[in-house]
């Protein structure tokens, strides 16, 4: 984030011994004054509503590494004292974006990955001096450093805020109010109004193309893929996207002067972003995308800038320009023409880009599914509901609940069938993942001369919750199961014999995988904490 505005020099100085060093100190009207209070004010509803996996310490060190830079290559450069308001935006933007896995929301003083977020906003902050072409930086600040970070280190170190802060309700409202109100007065008054709503059209026309090629992406705030509307609303209306659009995008300071280009540019972010999200099927692949995008139209904007009327001239509007691409003789055609080529190329693009996400897709959604097993309604036990399944966006009803436990009642019997009938193939039709491999191995175990244990489970209470390996693993449904099994051992003789029987109390917690419509028993599991 990185809003430009002329600096007041006040009539103030410090003095170090015979040496007078000026003082300059941004005016109240500053936009970056503005714009640091929407983002302050959006730090503290994280803080105290959103429970941001974010530290004040974190959001320290981002800020101050930017501030110190800035103070000392303006005094260097200048001799002076400059108020480092740019270069705050940018640390605060930086800690903003940025989350370091393990960070626990209440831990004010974490400096759990300090050193990544000194980093990042150190890179951030060079960049303006480093990367320069025609006396102007070349990229937004925060969002090359962020890039960077998200490319160079990923997913097991770092990750993005998520696109969605909380379920709907009155606090997400007023996060999208302050976002919605203070990025419209802002990019008003700076003049790049044009190049958010630019953005924000074209970016709701191609996710809209790529939502109906059948993208999906999964999220670990979401139960299950999320495609079609909802990932079209999820990304249009992400509060995250808001942020983008008017606080990242509209820098006057790396966006075109003309007003031709400031158009062309925030269609060509949003364009850019749409291709480069549609190859993903995560949530972190998919906003690392979308920041990569603006990185990207950043990089050649100083190359292609120079194709459009100059900032201010009489060729400097969106009709006169758009007029003289097409021949004179036939412009009412030609514009048309132009319109629906660019139109049909893009959409052959954008459907094309995603094609390898929806390859993989149909590659891991398997063929395994239950196989017929009798179910006595009086063995599937009552369900309840666990608290932690508020944590996502799983709203189960009572008939998918009393499912979901006939799938877990069927799939122990199968467990259960394939060990007493040493087929493993009876095992890949109720379970899945790791339970799947270690079934295989106790049925090879016992055919090499090992004695068997089969047990026979009789369930008396089934909870449904949320569980997960680390916090950053996708959400997965999970059941915790109590009651008894019946434990029947086979001896290691040919054929095998009851050596003995016995009937012990059983409680276990198990992650579950959707296929073909059936829950799977897949992993052993610990219930995520609500």
């Amino acid at each position: 984030m990185h809003v430009g505005a002329a600096i007041v020099t006040e009539p103030r100085s410090l003095r170090l011994g015979a040496r007078s060093i000026p003082i300059e100190l941004p005016r109240l009207r500053d936009p970056r004054l503005q714009l640091a209070s929407v983002i302050v004010s959006l730090q503290v509803l994280g803080q105290t509503v959103f429970d941001f996996q974010l530290s004040i310490a974190q959001i320290l060190v981002a800020v101050l590494t930017c501030a110190f830079l800035e103070v000392g290559i303006t005094l260097a450069r200048r001799h002076v004292l400059a108020w480092p308001a740019s270069a705050m935006l940018t640390g605060n933007g930086v800690a903003f974006i940025l989350r370091v896995p393990g960070t626990e929301h209440g831990d004010w003083w974490s400096l759990r990955g300090a050193w990544i977020f000194a980093a990042t906003a150190a890179v951030s902050l060079l960049s303006k001096y480093l990367i320069r072409v025609g006396g102007r930086h070349v990229f937004n600040p925060s969002n090359i450093g962020l890039v960077l970070c998200f490319l160079l280190l990923g997913p097991a170190r770092v990750e993005p805020l998520d696109f969605w802060w909380a379920p709907v309700g009155p606090a997400l409202g007023i996060a999208l109010a302050l976002i919605v109100v203070g990025g419209l007065v802002i990019t008003w008054r700076v003049g790049m109004l044009g190049v958010a709503v630019a953005f924000w059209v074209a970016f709701a026309i191609s996710v809209g193309i790529v939502a109906a090629a059948g993208h999906c992406m999964t999220a670990r705030w979401h139960l299950g893929p999320i495609c079609g509307d909802l990932f079209w609303s999820v990304l249009v209306t992400s509060p995250e996207i808001l942020v983008f659009l008017f606080f990242m995008i509209t820098d006057p300071k790396t966006a075109p002067s003309g007003r031709v280009a400031r158009i062309a540019y925030g269609v060509s972010v949003a364009l850019t972003c749409a291709l480069l999200v549609a190859p993903q099927r995560t949530e972190y692949a998919t906003k690392v995308a979308v920041l990569a995008g603006l990185a990207v139209v950043c990089a050649v904007r100083p190359f292609v800038e120079q194709f459009f009327p100059a900032p201010g001239s009489a060729a400097d509007g969106l009709r006169l320009w758009l007029g003289g691409l097409v021949v004179r003789g036939r412009a009412r055609l030609g514009r048309a023409a132009l319109g629906l080529g660019t139109a049909g190329v893009c959409v052959v693009l954008l459907i094309a880009a995603g094609v390898p996400a929806r390859s993989s897709a149909a590659r891991d959604s398997g063929s395994l599914g239950q196989r017929a097993v009798r179910i006595d309604p009086a063995d599937v036990p009552r369900v309840a509901l666990d608290p932690s399944l508020d944590s996502i966006d799983a709203a189960l009803t009572a008939q998918e609940a009393k499912l979901i436990a006939r799938d877990v009642v069927a799939d122990l019997a199968i467990i259960s069938d394939a060990l007493e009938r040493r087929d493993p193939a009876i095992a890949a039709t109720g379970t899945a993942g790791p339970i799947l491999r270690r079934t295989e191995a106790r049925i090879r175990r016992a055919e090499w001369g090992e004695a068997l244990v089969v047990p026979r489970y009789d369930i008396d209470r089934l909870k449904i919750l949320v569980v997960r390996s680390d916090s950053q693993a996708l959400p997965q449904l999970g059941v915790d199961l109590t009651g008894s099994a019946r434990r029947t051992t086979y001896d290691a003789l040919s054929p095998p014999h009851v050596a003995r029987e016995s009937t012990v109390p059983y409680r276990h917690t198990f992650s579950l995988l959707s296929v073909d419509g059936h829950y799977l028993i897949f992993d052993d599991a610990r219930p995520e904490q609500a």
